[in-house]
């Protein structure tokens, strides 16, 4: 699942009046042993609140230890901002977070907003129906479906691309609900939170179809030009890379059957 990060004329407003609630707290002195990042904790097993897995407060997920790992590795401290997936950008550019890691797709429209690190992890876009479907083996076959999505996420982008109708809901467990409510035919997200949906929800399965879904790739957004942060990220990106820290968090999550349990509350 990876998360796309486009607005419509129609929000025009809503991201302006953002913008100058941000702008109000960005002239705030903040503290140089603290990084504040911001995130979307609706997005297992990448972040998430969990007061039994908590990494960071009650944050917990893929993406909170691999940027409590990086910070660690410069000598800092992480304050977690959750908000919005759609604020998130607005949010950076104003200078009230530091950097945002959130299973942020890397995208040619981001990069005019923001810096990316290298990519942490690379993803792509399945298929969740229930496990006694045998309609939808391929992205063709939802044309006629009753399709779900994330608002914000990559997957509605490629919904909408291939020219279909759906509906959108800004939390992956309402589109899981729909599913098995038997409100919807099927829910397009990204891979590793699609698997984690599945473990948790029986009677799902997941379809895949790589010539329809694009691999892609996650990284942490920094503010534009602000080269020094964006240099100690990508040092530590690479030495945990190298060293295996970050498959090995990866697959602490993917073994996990129980990750979510508190997502699956709010």
């Amino acid at each position: 699942m990876m998360k796309f990060f486009k607005k419509a004329a129609v929000v025009t407003l809503s991201v302006a009046m953002v913008t100058t609630l941000f702008a109000g707290c960005s002239s705030k002195k903040k503290d140089d042993k603290t990084w504040v990042i911001g995130t979307n904790a609706e997005f297992a097993p990448f972040e998430y609140v969990s007061k039994k897995d908590a990494v960071i407060n009650d944050y917990a997920g893929i993406d909170i230890e691999i940027i409590k790992k990086i910070a660690e590795d410069n000598g800092k401290k992480i304050k977690i901002n959750n908000m919005e997936f759609d604020s998130l950008i607005v949010a950076l550019k104003n200078k009230q977070v530091d950097g945002v890691i959130a299973g942020m797709t890397v995208t040619d429209e981001r990069k005019e907003e923001v810096d990316f690190s290298e990519p942490y992890y690379v993803a792509k876009q399945v298929m969740i129906v229930k496990e006694d479907n045998t309609d939808i083996k391929t992205a063709k076959d939802m044309e006629k479906k009753t399709i779900a999505v994330i608002q914000g996420f990559t997957g509605e982008v490629a919904v909408k691309e291939l020219g279909y109708k759906y509906e959108a809901f800004k939390k992956g467990t309402e589109a899981i609900q729909e599913l098995k409510n038997g409100k919807c035919d099927v829910v397009v997200i990204d891979s590793a939170t699609a698997n984690q949906y599945v473990k948790d929800n029986k009677g799902l399965k997941i379809v895949e179809d790589d010539e329809a879904f694009a691999s892609e790739e996650y990284a942490i957004a920094v503010q534009k030009g602000d080269k020094k942060t964006l240099e100690k990220i990508n040092a530590s990106i690479k030495k945990f890379k190298e060293d295996g820290t970050i498959d090995t968090i990866s697959a602490k999550y993917a073994s996990s059957s129980d990750s979510d349990s508190d997502t699956e509350e709010k």
